[in-house]
């Protein structure tokens, strides 16, 4: 065994790292390795991570300072540990969606659909949101551990409008607690249009007790007037001046800002014409204002009415009184609602939801848990207005719309999304912003109640895009393997398609064939599993007759299925026969080989990088070479030997990876592999 392979399982995890990251692999002591400092730079990057990141600053700066240089052992570990875990967890594969390359790939995909779509029209009862450019569309999405995709306008400024009413929610629940907020606000979905003026009626005291009466508020927050009336509680001694800092100072905690002056993110902005608009326009608001007064829930005090008595009784003028209660409530609540943000800050600001009230990239508590798990449940039913309930059913995420254009989603312990487009439908909603979250929803399983259903079709983010296609096939594949019918029984429960293949759609009725548990292919066809062929062109009848398992041969032969033949090359069958590693790990073992398959050289590096043996084999001693030449990833085939593969590996039918590269025709791969084997 070369030194390679001997070292691979006593290196550190730091070494493991550095390791994976090399792509001329020398035949001598790994420490005096080295790897270019853009290969680093690209490969944290790809994970989603930014420059921008301030947990990242000094990485990237010491990074800046070896531009172009070729780093050795002790240089790579210096850097990477100015990122404390976190460059760690991402060149291992271990954050929140740890393929984010292939993940913003298929979200570009999506958006570049989306665009086409030019339904739709501007929102024309405040004057400011009829001017803007109807052609914006931007999307923005952050994990919890600070990825960040964005794309389009994302870093464009818009009004901020009704998204600001869960934010406002958590505010008043942070300042005067669950209980009290909710005194004065109901938590029902109302079934209305969001500006009217249906009042909801509830128990006031002990419903035991004859005293019992009953109150009237708004039937939520995410309805205009239940939004009026938590404006209304926040910090309602303070001038409207201080009261607006104070909301802007927690949305800037809440989306990454700091007092650090080289802090890239700014707090978010204040429009005051389009406050000044809201005021003129907002007929319906203000009506709220004066119905939520006579409720005697709006915070007031009472005032000093004009003083009459210096006025002659034949005078018919008198001194027209205006609510200050009514005015305050109101001029706090348009002046959030013209608060301009970024789809890229409004994304943030849902991922400090989706992190229970941390934000990610600060670590900054801006809410308590029990904060967020207040709001969440309100967004699910009533945020986005009487269409929650269809929204919620379809694609399963707490969200917010604003008239500005903006949808906000939160997919808790994973991610916030914000699209901005300023086009609506006809209940205010942007419809590109619907169109994106039901395409994301539809590829990507990020439903919240996903996990009821078996779905193979739709991909796990949370997962590398290799283990989630390993995931679907590989549990019933090795149970058929070793007779597991317990195992298969669950498997059948769950609905799992047991006529799923591997890479070389090996299915469990392969398996079973080959290892000779005749009460496993008896169990699979009694399910309705049909025998398929795999990529030689074999059905599990010659796997049978390979093992001379005359019974199971005898269970194929009694079906009305015409079989062919597999077709196996293995040009040295006396050759040189390199050994393989069986562990425990039988997942990532599928990982490796899916991606080596796809040629995915970023997923095989984040196996290598957690230690995965990179000659591990499966069930049919096939390794990541075999399938990297079967399929002709060069690039795969090259990663892999300078990593230690060795070449002369060989399957359960004697084939090597060279033999499988010719029977394939990849032409390149074989030269190659030729060629390696000529020097040796």
């Amino acid at each position: 065994m070369s030194l390679k392979k001997k070292i691979i399982s006593e290196m550190t995890r730091e070494e493991r790292l550095f390791f994976s990251l090399c792509n001329e692999c020398l035949n001598e002591p790994y420490k005096n390795w080295g790897i270019a400092e853009s290969e680093l730079r690209r490969a944290l990057t790809e994970s989603g991570l930014t420059e921008t990141d301030d947990r990242l600053h000094e990485m990237f700066e010491a990074l800046d300072q070896n531009k172009n240089k070729i780093l050795p052992y002790e240089k790579f570990a210096e850097i990477i540990r100015k990122s404390g875990l976190l460059g760690e967890k991402a060149l291992r594969g271990e954050l929140a969606i740890p393929d984010f390359r292939d993940f913003s790939e298929k979200v570009d995909e999506i958006f570049e659909l989306v665009e086409k779509n030019t339904s739709g029209d501007l929102a024309t009862y405040i004057p400011p949101l009829a001017n803007v450019n109807p052609e914006q569309f931007g999307v923005a999405i952050i994990t919890i551990d600070g990825q960040v995709y964005q794309r389009g306008n994302a870093e464009v400024d818009f009004s901020f409008q009704s998204m600001c009413k869960p934010f406002n929610y958590c505010l008043a629940i942070e300042e005067l607690g669950y209980e009290q907020v909710h005194s004065h606000v109901g938590q029902e979905p109302s079934g209305r249009f969001f500006d009217d003026h249906t009042l909801l009626t509830i128990e006031d005291g002990d419903t035991n007790n004859q005293s019992a009466s009953t109150t009237r508020v708004p039937y939520n927050p995410m309805i205009n007037a239940g939004a009026i009336m938590v404006a209304g509680l926040i910090k309602d001694k303070l001038t409207n001046h201080d009261r607006l800092n104070y909301v802007r100072e927690q949305l800037g905690r809440m989306i990454g800002h700091t007092n650090n002056p080289a802090c890239k993110i700014d707090t978010p902005r204040f429009n005051r014409e389009m406050a000044r608009q809201e005021n003129y326009k907002g007929y319906n608001n203000l009506a709220l204002g004066y119905l939520l007064m006579a409720t005697g829930h709006l915070p007031h005090e009472d005032g000093q009415l004009p003083n009459e008595s210096k006025r002659k009784k034949e005078d018919d003028n008198f001194e027209f009184y205006i609510e200050p209660a009514v005015v305050k409530a109101l001029q706090i609540y348009f002046s959030i609602c013209s608060i301009e943000m970024r789809a890229t800050d409004v994304a943030m600001a849902a991922t400090t939801l989706a992190n229970g009230g941390v934000c990610p990239v600060t670590q900054d508590r801006v809410l308590s848990q029990e904060t967020v798990r207040c709001c969440l449940p309100i967004i699910q039913m009533c945020g986005m207005y009487n269409g929650s309930g269809h929204f919620f059913q379809s694609i399963g995420l707490p969200a917010k719309s604003g008239v500005g254009g903006g949808i906000f989603l939160v997919a808790p312990q994973l991610m916030g999304i914000c699209i901005f487009s300023p086009r609506l439908d006809h209940q205010g909603n942007s419809v590109r912003g619907i169109e994106m979250a039901k395409r994301l929803t539809s590829a990507y399983r990020l439903h919240l109640f996903d996990g009821v259903m078996t779905d193979t079709t739709r991909i796990d983010p949370r997962l590398p895009l290799a283990r989630w296609r390993a995931a679907s096939c590989s549990e019933a594949i090795w149970a058929a393997s070793t007779g597991n019918i317990r195992t298969l029984q669950r498997l059948v429960s769950e609905q799992i398609n047991l006529e799923m293949g591997d890479y070389d759609i090996r299915t469990p009725l392969h398996l079973a064939s080959a290892e000779g548990h005749t009460h496993v292919v008896k169990f699979l066809l009694d399910h309705g599993v049909k025998p398929i062929p795999d990529r030689w062109g074999g059905y599990p009848i010659s796997d049978a007759k390979n093992g001379n398992h005359q019974e199971i041969i005898d269970i194929f032969n009694n079906l009305d299925i015409t079989y062919t033949e597999s077709i196996h090359i293995s040009l040295d069958p006396d050759g040189k026969s390199d050994k393989t590693v069986k562990i425990d790990d039988e997942l990532s073992v599928i990982e490796l080989l899916w991606a080596a398959s796809e040629n995915n050289i970023h997923g095989i590096r984040q196996l290598i990088a957690r230690g995965i043996p990179v000659h591990a084999s499966d069930y049919d001693h096939r390794t990541a070479l075999h399938l990297a030449a079967a399929e002709g990833q060069l690039d795969a085939v090259q990663y892999l030997v300078n990593h230690g593969h060795p070449i002369d590996v060989r399957d359960r039918w004697n084939a090597t990876p060279l033999d499988e590269a010719i029977r394939e025709k990849r032409t390149s791969v074989a030269n190659y592999l030729t060629e390696l084997a000529s020097r040796k």
